[in-house]
């Protein structure tokens, strides 16, 4: 049975899915564990992928360690509606699934909203959850240090701590299928563009990520880069990179007055990394990315910064889909179930509240 733990750079770094994987060789069990992490990432960013990702590695089971990073930035309903998008992927392949939810130095896990948020995917779709967070919360100072070099990523005993739990899981309680037949039908809506798939698109610049291969169309600076998205259509993120010769990337439609500009540049960019930004730019048939030739005023965190002229890399393009009015039913069908699930839920804690 091949494990695929996707998740962000906890799953990324060598540690628990490298653990979990040698404790299934000592044991004999018929037992493979692959990873697709996603460091510097979020929800967003996988959901926009998933089925690349799972069309790319082929897989048995998912973990989804999705609970570290910056997912807290997002509301308890923006998270659930990546979540789904994600879980309509992994059923539409049949795939059960279970959720990882790892520690992370600064959350306050007597009121953080994700685990309430997990424990209603698990009482309503029978999701289980593989909840280590908490007990090491729980855990006092000391040995959070011995476990943990910065909060959040493992030293080689946390490793082991975490990986050997993965294995007991996976052995034991395993994952839920039950799901599947909610999801399955459940609409897309993302469409990726691959710039690298498309006709007269050079992709000249490339990058791996745990497996899947990204190639990036090149933009030197004060150039533009036109992309016909086939028909007018949402434009809502593009895949990019932080990296040395990043700048800002100028994104606009010869249809549209609006224009976005976005800073790929940060106090990390002395190495070259993916990253999805949202555009959002709506009704639009052609995307024009314009690399402006401003170097930016931001000082790394080490390295000398590189000043020579800028380059842009564009390697997706994430369209918005409109729903056809089937997809539309199926998809607010969907909404108004958890809707139903979050009334009841607090009906009966008001009437443990009243003694009713």
């Amino acid at each position: 049975m091949r494990v695929l733990c996707l998740g962000y750079s906890v799953t990324e770094e060598v540690g628990y899915v490298e653990r979990a994987g040698e404790c299934a060789a000592v044991e004999g069990a018929d037992l493979v564990f692959l990873k697709s992490g996603w460091g510097g990432h979020s929800v967003h960013a996988i959901a926009y992928m998933i089925d690349e990702i799972l069309d790319t590695i082929a897989c048995d089971r998912v973990l989804l360690e999705l609970f570290t990073g910056n997912v807290r930035y997002y509301d308890r309903r923006a998270l659930s509606f990546f979540l789904d998008q994600i879980l309509a992927a992994t059923a539409r392949r049949g795939r059960p699934v279970a959720f990882l939810n790892l520690y992370q130095g600064g959350v306050d896990y007597t009121s953080e909203t994700v685990a309430g948020l997990l424990d209603d995917y698990e009482a309503c779709l029978g999701i289980p959850i593989l909840d280590l967070a908490r007990p090491v919360a729980a855990s006092g100072p000391e040995e959070r240090a011995l476990w943990l070099k910065d909060g959040t990523h493992v030293t080689p005993a946390g490793a082991d701590l975490y990986g050997r739990q993965v294995y007991d899981f996976v052995r034991g309680r395993g994952f839920g299928a039950a799901y599947i037949h909610r999801y399955r039908a459940l609409p897309s809506l993302f469409t990726p563009l691959r710039l690298v798939a498309m006709p007269d698109c050079s992709c000249p610049f490339a990058m791996q990520r745990n497996g899947i291969p990204l190639h990036y169309a090149t933009i030197p600076e004060n150039t533009s880069l036109s992309i016909d998205l086939g028909r007018r259509a949402d434009v809502r993120a593009v895949m990019t990179t932080y990296g040395p010769l990043n700048g800002t990337l100028r994104f606009s439609s010869p249809s549209s007055e609006r224009t976005r500009d976005v800073l790929l540049y940060d106090r990390f960019s002395y190495y070259a990394r993916s990253i999805v930004m949202n555009v959002n730019l709506k009704g639009i048939r052609t995307l024009t990315c314009f690399q402006r030739d401003i170097v930016p005023d931001i000082e790394l965190a080490k390295g000398e910064k590189n000043t020579e002229p800028r380059m842009g890399y564009v390697s997706h393009v994430f369209l918005h889909r409109r729903l056809t009015p089937t997809e539309w039913l199926r998809h607010h069908r969907h909404r108004a179930f958890w809707v139903m699930h979050r009334l009841r839920r607090a009906i009966s804690h008001s009437r443990k509240r009243t003694g009713a």
